[in-house]
């Protein structure tokens, strides 16, 4: 949108027939927008554009200018400027000194040529040239910051029609990559020609415009004498076949020639039999025909680019040294058989008519560089594989839908470019291409990137413009176009994604099996797939700032980022998901299926647990402290392999009447429940090792058949209402702890003599009846052998208790009191 500005900064005539410049604009101070459009104004004065400093907005559209003013320069603060549908030429070079512009319409004039340092027009956003007589755009076009170029209407415009029917972006990518590779070319040999000339002289656009080429200010006569003299022949722009045979004899010792620019139609004799001509830069003319039957022997390098050449003479294929060949934007669509036989080295074939690769090409057994872009190539022939010394090769803007297999043999293939190619999908060759440094993909219809394009480790450039990816990869490339590689290197051992706009995470990442660590931070990611739970060798994984929804949320603060893997890992034997707020188990717990061994899930809301908890068929540990459970869930029951339940400060009120049936039980621990009896099933868990139902509700005696469970190391039935123990524990001769403080206990079974192994004894707060003085504030907690007997002989008087085993328990197994602290932990 243009600027706006006060009605007193504006000075606008429009169609008021003006025949000159108003002097009367010059009055509003500061002038900021100029309108002089659609009016009969042949010229500007030079002067009058020094006095608008401050002008940002200037129309001189529809008016008869046949000129700009070189001081045109002086508008530094210009923004828009139109000179549409004028009688203009040319433009000034000083016009591209204003680097403010953002918006230039120059259309409908006659302008041929864009010249000076276009580069300076870093905002330039829109340029129409459109209905002008344009013959080339400088390359600099292609690198201003354009979202807008419109050049349809230049009937004379070297642009081929391949690039043009694509629109903007394929001018833009042409501009960049061939229009590139010829003001390369011009440069290079601009050099032999002017070897004193500096690089800035050097990087001048090439031309058509003959009348400029003649700067240096000699005539022919004097540029042959010149010639005479130093070896270089610089006809640019002012070539004269009949000057040239006349002095004919006088030019044997020319080794350099150039004749670009100069309107020639042929190459004839004149010049091919310099004898010592070795580089021959003939590019931008009119050329049709180069003369037949001659051999240059020393002729290295040739350059007939931007020419109208249909086929090239047999003779040119014996050149002995020949091994630089520029022939791009002619009507060749063949090369003569005998050009196998040259050494040639540089070959650039582009904006040809070519519909094949040529077979005398497949013998070119040093070619290094070759460019067939813009040309009409539908299919790449196998045997181009076999130049293994090739190391450029550009074949973009063709009809290309897949590369032969065969160039994977191309193991020194440094550059690959085969953009603007209907190739639909990525061609499987390209992985084996692994001397890659730069490959372009732009606008190919390509969505998706194969795994192996990881194996392309040497890749410096990557281009996939205008392809149809989804995220993750959209964002990926937006980020960094070699990250769409670096995901599927599986040589990685640390990858930082963080801040890149990432919605979801890369499963393309599954295979990086080799990463240690991974930054994830600062994206837009709010879960993460089974993908990541593979990458089990991660040891430094950051997901913070992501918008992580529950349980992702809640397992990264809980426990850190690098638990979401475990979470995820389907293989792992343990998982933690304490404290992460949970209301129902998660679905991906049951994806570990039948690896899951230790699942702990303290600390959450669980009321219970689905049916298919079943399924965790090698689970043994369970962990359900502090949850909202009202019951030991039935599915537990189920779980074949289950040896340590933990349901402590939950809200159960019994246990399950059939647990009995869980043979494989070593460990229950429910404390801090409601619950107020024990099931008999309970006699069936003869490997029972450790019962933990301190602070519940049970109540009367504690039931005879608790004493089937001989496996019992550790009784925990402290602070219930338990108003007696069975005479049947006398038979738990493995029981090393028993916790029965704060109950209604008045007296202990006479048996509890028999418990040769027990070790700790805690009955302290228990209304026991003792006889004799002294006994009411005795201790009865004991934390050793010899003190548990001293216990037992305070409450059970009568003949002393027996000594301890002489090879106590502790010796064979491990205390369960131990165990159940570690599986805590």
């Amino acid at each position: 949108m243009p600027p706006t500005h006060d009605e007193q900064q504006i000075f606008a005539r429009k169609g008021a027939s003006l025949t000159s410049f108003p002097e009367e604009a010059l009055a509003v101070v500061p002038l900021k927008v100029l309108d002089l459009s659609t009016n009969d104004i042949p010229t500007i004065p030079p002067g009058i554009f020094p006095k608008l400093p401050g002008l940002q907005v200037c129309d001189l559209s529809r008016n008869k200018l046949a000129s700009l003013p070189d001081d045109i320069g002086a508008l530094q603060s210009l923004q828009r400027l139109s000179v549409a549908h004028n009688k203009l030429s040319s433009l000034p070079d000083s016009l591209c000194q204003i680097t403010t512009l953002v918006w230039l319409n120059i259309k409908s004039n006659s302008i041929q040529h864009l010249r000076g340092n276009i580069r300076l027009w870093g905002r330039l956003q829109v340029l129409n040239a459109s209905n002008n007589n344009l013959e080339i755009l400088p390359a600099d076009v292609g690198w201003l910051p354009l979202k807008e170029l419109r050049v349809s209407g230049n009937p004379n415009l070297r642009i081929p029609q391949t690039v043009l029917k694509h629109g903007f972006k394929a001018i833009i990518s042409y501009l960049q990559v061939v229009c590139e590779q010829h003001r390369l070319v011009e440069r290079h040999l601009s050099r032999f020609t002017h070897p004193d000339t500096g690089a800035d002289d050097a990087d001048a656009e090439p031309d058509f415009d003959s009348s400029s080429s003649a700067a240096k200010g000699l005539s022919v006569e004097q540029r042959i004498s010149e010639a005479a003299n130093t070896g270089i022949l610089d006809f640019k722009g002012c070539a004269s076949s009949d000057a040239l045979d006349a002095a004919h004899q006088d030019l044997h010792a020319v080794y350099v020639a150039d004749v670009r620019s100069s309107r020639c139609t042929e190459l004839d004799t004149n010049i091919l039999s310099f004898e010592n001509l070795v580089i021959l830069n003939a590019s931008f003319n009119q050329i049709s025909w180069i003369a037949d039957g001659i051999v240059p022997g020393s002729l290295g390098v040739l350059n007939a680019s931007f020419n109208k050449l249909k086929e090239l003479p047999s003779s040119l294929g014996s050149s002995p040294v020949l091994q630089q060949m520029y022939l791009a934007n002619n009507q060749l669509s063949d090369l003569p058989e005998s050009f196998a036989s040259l050494p040639i080295v540089d070959l650039f074939l582009s904006e040809n008519e070519f519909t094949r690769i040529p077979r005398a090409l497949l013998g070119m057994g040093q070619l290094a560089k070759l460019s067939m872009a813009c040309c009409k190539l539908q299919e790449l022939s196998e045997e181009l594989g076999n130049i293994n010394s090739l190391r450029f090769l550009d074949v973009s803007f063709n009809e290309l839908q897949d590369l032969p297999e065969s160039l994977s043999k191309l193991t020194s293939l440094n550059a690959l470019n085969i953009s603007f190619n209907p190739l639909q999908t990525f061609p499987k060759v390209i992985p084996s291409l692994t001397a890659l440094l730069e490959l372009n993909l732009d606008f190919t219809n390509v969505s998706d990137l194969p795994p192996d394009i990881g194996k392309l480790r040497h890749l410096e450039g990557l281009q996939v413009e205008g392809n149809q990816f989804e995220e993750p990869l959209r964002s990926l490339y937006r980020a960094n176009p070699l990250l769409l590689v670096q995901v599927h290197n599986t040589a990685l051992t640390s990858l930082d994604l963080s801040g890149i706009g990432l919605t979801c995470f890369p499963t393309q990442l599954a295979r990086l099996t080799g990463l240690s660590a991974l930054n994830l931070s600062r994206n837009k990611i709010p879960s993460f797939p089974p993908e990541l739970g593979l990458l089990t060798n991660i040891r430094h994984l950051s997901v913070k700032e992501n918008p992580l929804v529950p349980p992702f949320r809640q397992i990264a603060e809980a426990h850190g980022s690098r638990s979401i893997i475990d979470y995820l890992d389907c293989k792992g034997s343990k998982l933690d998901l304490s404290n992460c707020e949970l209301q129902e188990l998660p679905e991906q717990v049951l994806a570990h299926g039948t690896h899951l061994q230790q699942l702990k899930l303290a600390n959450n809301k669980l009321m219970d647990l689905p049916p298919s908890f079943s399924t965790l068929e090698a689970l043994n540990t369970l962990v359900l402290d502090y949850n909202a459970l009202q019951a030991v869930p039935e599915v537990v029951l189920k779980l074949p392999k289950l040896s340590i339940l933990m349901a402590s400060c939950n809200q159960i009120t019994a246990l399950p009447v059939g647990i009995g049936a869980c043979s494989n039980l070593q460990a229950i621990v429910l404390q801090s429940n409601s619950i107020t009896e024990l099931p008999s099933s309970i006699s069936n868990l003869v490997d029972l090792k450790a019962l933990g139902l301190a602070s519940n509700n049970i109540q009367g005696p504690l039931p005879e058949f608790l004493g089937s469970c001989t496996a019992l190391r550790l009784l925990d039935i402290s602070s219930n209402q338990i108003m007696s123990l069975p005479t049947s524990m006398g038979s738990l001769q493995k029981l090393k702890t028993l916790k029965a403080c704060d109950n209604q206990l008045s007296t202990i079974p006479q048996q509890f003599r028999d418990l040769r192994n027990l070790q700790e004894l805690y009955l302290e707060g228990n209304p026991f009846k003792l006889q004799g003085p002294g006994h009411e504030s005795h201790a009865f907690n004991a934390s050793s052998s010899s003190a548990v007997r001293k216990v037992l002989d305070v409450l059970l008087p009568g003949a002393p208790s027996p000594s301890p085993a002489t090879e106590p328990l502790a010796a064979q197994e491990q205390q369960p009191q131990q165990e159940q602290q570690q599986q805590q932990q």
